[in-house]
């Protein structure tokens, strides 16, 4: 577990502007544009967060394309692509009067930056250029994407309030874009030989032969359900129980700002647990934060909701790294997060729409919210300690040829 080189500060600094923005400006700032586009379009709730589903469900996908692009042409060409289909998508979304191509395009737009922009691509960059500080990248790259919560949501919903949803949602995927842009410029993980696509698959379905794999992975599908229901309902659901759209949407950012206490003592918490026993800590403290969110319309909740969430939340991402290049290997491994991410969002694209229909029919956003709690519940009792044969001999942890000249 432990690094003996240096992480190249710059280039990881600029995918962590890249992570902020791309996870900020629509996936987190959804929640807070939810009612002001009810209140301005009279569009039903169902539909928008099925359109969000939607944006997962793209994105999920297309994540399997863009961890395959990763391994083989590198991130120049990745970032480039999902800034401009993100920038032209939103600016339509932004603009458009019809329900049907907002859907349509937020989809588009929304999946292009998760499928090319998400921790699936911004982790594997940040092993690629740091060969010799893999673990070290990571935990730094995920101490960056925490302030996207906490800087993107307050500001979603101060844009909301002086300058109405339409300006707000252009402006904040356009900071994305330029993040985007920049990284497609500073940060190049291109190899001299490009693996073959026949030998990373290869890689990937031996390491799934493996039962603790498997299980890896169902858990990721059952935590992206329950993690994508509380992100569309964390400030509306905080808004139901009585708090303000300022006072929910506070708590709702501190809630991003609290990942750190998950990620600054990350090493330590592995050292003692391990990585899977660091998994199960995370994604338990996720349960527990969900049911408190149920029921968060006081300040005493909201804060418990945003200490034990974020401290789940914070410490997963850089884990879910961690054990993928563990158990699949780093040639594979954008190949692998991306499968990783595909079923994190086309599972999680399950929870808005199911939860949607859910708050609609009763009139509750509690319940909805609970009903994600199960789904990580779920996660958390899969992510049991492997055993040496459950574990299996692993792959391979050689990087590809030419990466430690990057």
């Amino acid at each position: 577990m432990e690094d003996a080189g240096r992480i190249p500060v710059i280039r990881v600094g600029v995918l962590g502007l890249i992570t902020i923005s791309v996870y900020g400006s629509w996936y987190y700032a959804f929640g807070v544009l939810l009612d002001a586009i009810i209140l301005d379009t009279g569009w039903e709730e169902p539909v928008l967060t099925t359109a969000f589903a939607g944006s997962l469900l793209v994105g999920g996908v297309g994540s399997l394309a863009g961890g395959l692009i990763l391994d083989r042409l590198g991130s120049r060409l990745v970032f480039g692509v999902a800034a401009l289909l993100g920038l032209v998508a939103f600016q339509v979304a932004g603009l458009t009067e019809s329900s049907a191509v907002f859907a349509v395009a937020v989809a588009l737009g929304g999946g292009a930056y998760a499928a090319l922009g998400f921790y699936h691509v911004t982790q594997t960059a940040a092993v690629r250029i740091s060969p010799e500080a893999s673990v070290k990248a990571i935990a730094v790259l995920t101490i960056w994407g925490a302030f996207a919560s906490a800087i993107y949501i307050p500001l979603a919903a101060w844009m909301v309030d002086n300058s109405g949803w339409r300006p707000t949602l252009r402006i904040l995927t356009m900071t994305a874009a330029v993040a985007l842009i920049f990284g497609a410029l500073v940060v190049d993980t291109r190899v001299e030989k490009a693996p073959r696509a026949r030998l990373v698959v290869s890689e990937l379905r031996a390491s799934l032969r493996r039962p603790a794999t498997r299980r890896f992975v169902i858990a990721v599908a059952l935590i992206g359900i329950g993690v994508s229901t509380i992100l569309v309902y964390q400030v509306p659901a905080m808004t139901a129980a009585g708090l303000s759209l300022g006072a929910a949407s506070f708590w709702a950012g501190f809630r991003g700002f609290a990942q750190l206490g998950g990620r600054l003592p990350l090493m330590p918490i592995v050292s003692r647990l391990g990585i899977a026993g660091s998994l199960r800590l995370a994604v338990g403290a996720i349960t527990f934060g969900i049911l408190v969110l149920a029921v968060a319309g006081t300040t005493w909740l909201a804060a418990i909701y945003a200490l034990v969430a974020g401290f789940g939340i914070g410490a997963l991402s850089p884990l879910q790294g961690m054990r993928a290049q563990e158990v699949f290997g780093a040639s594979s491994l954008g190949t692998a997060m991306g499968l990783l991410t595909f079923l994190f969002l086309v599972a999680g694209a399950i929870g808005p729409a199911v939860a949607g229909v859910i708050a609609s029919a009763t009139g509750s956003r509690a319940l909805p919210v609970a009903a994600g709690a199960a789904a990580t519940l779920g996660a958390a009792l899969l992510l049991r300690s492997p055993n040496r044969a459950d574990e299996g001999p692993g792959p391979s942890k050689a990087p590809h040829p030419g990466l430690t000249e990057l």
